[in-house]
């Protein structure tokens, strides 16, 4: 454990450097308090769900923070000290095992999801009076952003060059975020898309946060992100034990 320690403690080290300065917090919220602003003020309710749009939207938009933060944080973290600053590689040759490595990479982007979600959550609470946390909400945010995390890790550890990122960001980030139920229900998709898009992670992340109560759904949800999470962290362990710079 004093491994996973040690690189928790180095990535928060990071992290809170980049804390520090203003911009960095204000690029992580961009783009979820421009979808919270537009979709909140322009759309309203008319979404077919009346004064529940804006607890609908802003528990969404928190998934979306907490997907964007842990997966694009943690892959870029990983890929630019590969390829640019190569202190990743002083990472791979430190006395650390590799599940220790993935593990600690791991809490650090929880923490990059808990911290960015938290915050847009103050934002809709300020700004238009919704309360959506819970202990399911909490859970969710924990379970998805661990998710996520592991799908940037692994995603760090493949890319060639940096801008790949921009790639996985274009083609499968930015369709979850708009077809995940994150703005609007998936009802309104047509039936095929609605069926393709209940598959996405981001769509089981908005499932539990929107739950009042645990039932068999947010079970099922719970457990979808969860098999992700072994899936993603077991292929980064294999990355690493491989790994050859």
């Amino acid at each position: 454990m004093s491994g996973v320690r040690a690189v928790f403690y180095r990535e928060l080290v990071m992290l809170w450097k980049k804390i520090g300065k203003l911009g960095y917090v204000f690029a992580a919220l961009l783009y979820p308090l421009i979808y919270l602003f537009a979709f909140g003020l322009g759309m309203g309710g008319r979404q077919g769900l009346g004064d529940g749009y804006l607890p609908f939207l802003v528990s969404g938009i928190a998934g979306v923070t907490v997907m964007l933060n842990s997966f694009q944080q943690t892959a870029m973290s990983i890929s630019v000290g590969r390829l640019y600053f190569r202190s990743f590689q002083s990472l791979i040759l430190s006395p650390v095992s590799a599940g220790e490595i993935v593990s600690g990479i791991l809490l650090a982007g929880l923490v990059r999801g808990l911290i960015s979600g938290a915050l847009l959550l103050m934002v809709g609470e300020a700004v238009f009076g919704v309360s959506v946390a819970n202990g399911l909400f909490l859970l969710g945010m924990v379970v998805g952003a661990l998710c996520f995390a592991a799908m940037g890790a692994v995603v760090g550890l493949l890319v060639t060059d940096v801008d790949e990122i921009s790639l996985v960001n274009n083609f499968f980030i930015t369709p979850m975020i708009f077809f995940g139920g994150s703005f609007f229900p998936l009802s309104n998709l047509p039936e095929f898309l609605a069926q393709v898009a209940g598959l996405l992670p981001i769509r089981a992340l908005n499932t539990v946060l929107r739950a009042a109560t645990f039932d068999g759904e947010v079970m099922l949800c719970l457990s979808l992100m969860l098999v992700l999470t072994i899936a993603f962290f077991v292929w980064g362990l294999a990355l690493i034990r491989n790994y050859s710079e």
